[in-house]
């Protein structure tokens, strides 16, 4: 686990998104969520096949 760095932001900043700060883990929350949205699409082959296998089904 990384620890967790303080930064002192103005509050008249952030709340208008104007702070680097709050735009840079936005960023990087959305690259994040496409990484494991994409993750989820490649293994849905892969669950069907053994569901339907199990099942005796293909």
């Amino acid at each position: 686990m990384e620890p967790k760095m303080e930064i002192e932001v103005s509050t008249d900043e952030c709340s208008t998104g104007g702070c680097p700060n709050c735009a840079k883990v936005a960023e990087e929350s959305k690259q994040n969520e496409e990484i494991s949205f994409a993750f989820l699409l490649a293994l849905v082959p892969v669950i069907s096949l053994t569901f339907f296998g199990q099942m005796g089904l293909l």
